[in-house]
């Protein structure tokens, strides 16, 4: 039964992530949520940073209840599921796919093709909204293939493969 209330919950909030991507994000959010779609010079905190910080509160009120509160204690296995997708989603959007940690450099298949549907979101600003489980249809997938424009900024892996090949041509 707790299992099942951590793993339903992590599903759950993929739903929770991209019905408030798409209607409070892309809606009245939008003043926030707009430093996201911005490239920075830097990897440091945007404004659109509330946004975790708010489903972060979320699982630690949840944990709160909990533990303390004799009746919720159901909440404690639905904040474990919150924690896990929060930390997935930290990882796969901001380290990887935004390289918000300069340093990590790894390139991991599974992550690749979710930057690649991510990057279809930041290209457009439309679907997918969904982050771990993008719907990205065929047709969308067809005309991004055939846009240059990388939104993303490129690992540090990418950018000395970018330095020593442009050195190499210009010899």
């Amino acid at each position: 039964m707790k299992l099942a209330l951590v793993v339903g919950s992590f599903l759950g909030m993929e739903v929770l992530v991209y019905l408030s991507h798409r209607f409070v994000m892309h809606g009245p959010g939008m003043p926030i949520h707009k430093s996201h779609h911005q490239r920075r010079p830097d990897p440091g905190l945007e404004r659109n940073d509330l946004f975790p910080l708010m489903g972060s509160l979320l699982a630690m009120s949840g944990f709160g209840l909990g533990l303390n509160v004799r009746g919720f204690e159901v909440l404690v296995p639905m904040g474990i599921g919150l924690t896990i997708y929060g930390a997935a989603y930290f990882f796969v959007h901001d380290i990887y796919i935004h390289r918000r940690l300069p340093w990590f450099s790894a390139e991991l298949s599974i992550c690749e093709r979710l930057k690649a549907a991510h990057r279809i979101h930041h290209l457009w600003g439309g679907e997918p909204y969904g982050m771990l489980f993008p719907v990205v249809p065929a047709a969308l997938r067809q005309r991004a293939a055939s846009v240059d424009h990388d939104p993303f900024p490129p690992s540090p892996r990418r950018r000395r493969q970018a330095a020593v090949s442009s050195s190499a041509t210009s010899s």
